[in-house]
């Protein structure tokens, strides 16, 4: 069976970052011996390939760079029909995206099926306009309920279902390995866990929708019993917001204690998760959310609010804490639960790590998709 993932959306990407979701799947499916290919938006310039080697394995993946334009965030392309007729699967991004539409609803070459990400939330205002748009012109819910699809989340996947679509199931994002700077090392959890001193982390976007002041409230809260308590912050925001996060950290006396970061270089960040000792992404929205993905992996314990990436990842109490109101004192209780039982910590990062090993890697997710690509396929063919 021969794949073609195509992502639809109008962005030009870096396919060799270490944590592109089409590149990882692809290579994925190759490993399993299915020759899989990645159809990219490359904008007004002309069509164009790239190879890129797949780890494990004698293949490779091509890159088809497609002409195309960017249509109020939709990708518009052209001159591909006889690109998509080499394939027996295509599998597109998105359920709202216009080529993907044409291709899920029209397309008669071989089966299409959707992976799709984004749900609607408060804070996704311009996609929800976006999907009501869509909906009132394009959308026939009873023609979805033939269309096999994937959600990176529970969430996504409840949001597709309300769209029509029948037969989805949550299947979540994967990682790769081997694109890590290094690998899982269990003797450096259980040292960090036992250290008298606490490290908090966030990696991430400093923006509203991930509650930073939460981070600095929390802290001061967990300080008031663990004095030596710090916090890890990585990432960047608008300069006016993140401002006004670090007053508030002033505020409430932590600043001192906060080890602030703009950016991190990806070989270096594994340093990070083994400092610390939990994983903290207190967010209002989130489709995914590679960072929780990584820090579980590294057999950190996370706490977060109930999101895309929670949804799929975190078996609250057992890996992880999903909190679902925005508390310091909530968060700040899981964690003061945990620093004084340092083995119940350990079991619970290497509880996160073996979820992840076992179910987020790619070649998992692959493995799930293909209990359904399969039959899709022989059915066609039929």
């Amino acid at each position: 069976m021969k794949i073609l993932i195509f992502r639809t959306f109008p962005s030009i990407l870096d396919p060799k970052s270490y944590n592109s979701q089409e590149v990882g799947l692809a290579r994925a499916f190759v490993r399993a011996g299915h020759p899989c290919d990645v159809a990219y938006y490359g904008g007004s310039g002309p069509a164009r390939q790239e190879e890129l080697e797949v780890p494990g394995s004698d293949r490779t993946v091509t890159l088809h760079w497609l002409p195309g334009r960017n249509f109020f965030k939709n990708g518009i392309f052209w001159g591909h029909q006889e690109l998509l007729s080499r394939y027996d699967l295509i599998q597109v991004t998105e359920y709202d995206q216009l080529e993907s539409w044409r291709l899920y609803r029209f397309w008669k070459g071989c089966p299409v099926t959707v992976y799709h990400g984004p749900y609607a939330s408060e804070f996704t205002r311009g996609y929800n306009l976006k999907c009501r748009v869509f909906d009132l012109l394009f959308n026939s819910p009873k023609k979805n309920a033939r269309v096999t699809a994937f959600a990176k989340s529970r969430l996504a996947e409840e949001f597709l279902r309300g769209k029509g679509f029948q037969k989805v199931s949550a299947v979540g994002v994967g990682l790769d390995p081997a694109a890590l700077a290094a690998p899982y090392t269990p003797e450096a959890r259980q040292e960090t866990a036992r250290q008298k001193e606490l490290t908090l982390l966030y990696i991430g976007v400093l923006e509203e929708r991930r509650s930073i002041p939460l981070l600095f409230e929390t802290l001061a809260k967990v300080r008031q019993s663990c004095p030596e308590a710090r916090l890890i912050l990585v990432g960047r925001g608008e300069k006016e917001y993140v401002e006004s996060c670090f007053a508030r950290a002033r505020e409430l006396g932590v600043w001192d204690a906060v080890e602030y970061h703009e950016k991190v270089p990806q070989s270096q960040v594994y340093q990070l998760y083994n400092r610390a000792n939990f994983f903290l992404l207190p967010t209002r929205y989130e489709i995914f959310g590679m960072v929780l993905l990584e820090a579980m992996y590294f057999g950190l314990p996370a706490l977060s609010s109930w999101n895309g990436g929670s949804s799929v990842l975190i078996r609250d109490g057992v890996d992880g804490f999903i909190l679902p109101e925005f508390d310091p004192a909530a968060y700040a209780g899981k964690i003061l639960e945990l620093a004084g039982d340092p083995q119940r910590q350990i079991q619970m990062g290497e509880a996160a790590h073996q979820r992840i090993q076992a179910e987020f890697l790619w070649d998992g997710i692959a493995a799930e998709m293909l209990k359904q690509y399969e039959p899709l396929v022989k059915n066609s063919e039929s």
